[in-house]
């Protein structure tokens, strides 16, 4: 069966009403699935079933664009205030798509832990878990990328994106299948690792500990699915 006919028939498995909550309030954002409370902030993000609870973004339903209002009404969720920085990060001709576990307010030490399943995208297809999200919209995201099938950590502020470390082994994960990525936090020091393979890891020291919110993370034109999101919180 061709890939795109099988997601659609995972999409078709839309999580009911009564199961979804408000994820930010804001017309165009997504409700999130309390099953893995994460919640679409930038791209087109739905929740559906694929085998367990999970969450799509799609980047060819997405227009590239996120209006100002709708950001507003994110930031102010998740810092309690509207950030203009914040806004103007997400409105961005390079804003990402990502999404926001809700659960977790600030992280700094202990492991992030997601499912993905590469779908689709134009260009390449890629997943990845986004950590260290500040209230001006600044963070880091760790993805694995089958284009050049590697793990890399990238940073994004002021509207663009740059690398911060690369994964030097190269691995062609399969689509449609699930993988998980994991993301450890200790202090300044951070070590991206798929379970599948143990070769296929990064480890970079910042400047700075990364501190703030997490979720996941895609490239614009990605259609990528994610589930069991876990934090494992460490003082």
């Amino acid at each position: 069966m061709p890939r795109t006919l099988r997601l659609m028939g995972a999409l078709a498995l839309v999580v009911t009403a009564s199961a979804l909550m408000p994820a930010f309030a804001a017309p165009g954002l997504h409700a999130q699935s309390r099953a893995h409370q994460l919640a679409g902030a930038v791209g087109h993000w739905s929740d559906t079933t694929m085998g367990a609870p999970a969450i799509v973004v799609n980047g060819e339903r997405w227009s590239g664009q996120t209006a100002s209002a709708d950001l507003q009404r994110v930031s102010t969720r998740l810092f309690r205030s509207a950030n203009d920085s914040f806004v103007k990060n997400g409105t961005a001709a390079g804003a990402f798509p990502f999404a926001v576990h809700t659960g977790t307010t600030s992280f700094s030490n202990g492991t992030l832990r997601a499912q993905f399943n590469m779908l689709g995208g134009k260009s390449d297809q890629v997943a990845g878990i986004l950590f260290g999200l500040s209230p001006n919209g600044e963070y880091y995201a760790a993805r694995y990328n089958t284009k050049e099938g590697n793990l890399a950590i990238w940073g994004f502020a002021n509207g663009e994106r740059w690398v911060v470390a690369r994964g030097e082994v190269k691995r062609q994960l399969p689509l449609d299948a699930w993988h998980t990525l994991s993301v450890t936090v200790n202090g300044k020091t951070a070590r991206v690792a798929l379970a599948s393979d143990s070769t296929l890891s990064i480890t970079h020291t910042f400047d700075t500990a990364p501190t703030g919110r997490v979720g996941v993370w895609v490239k614009r034109d990605a259609i990528t699915a994610f589930r069991s999101f876990e934090v494992s919180a460490q003082p």
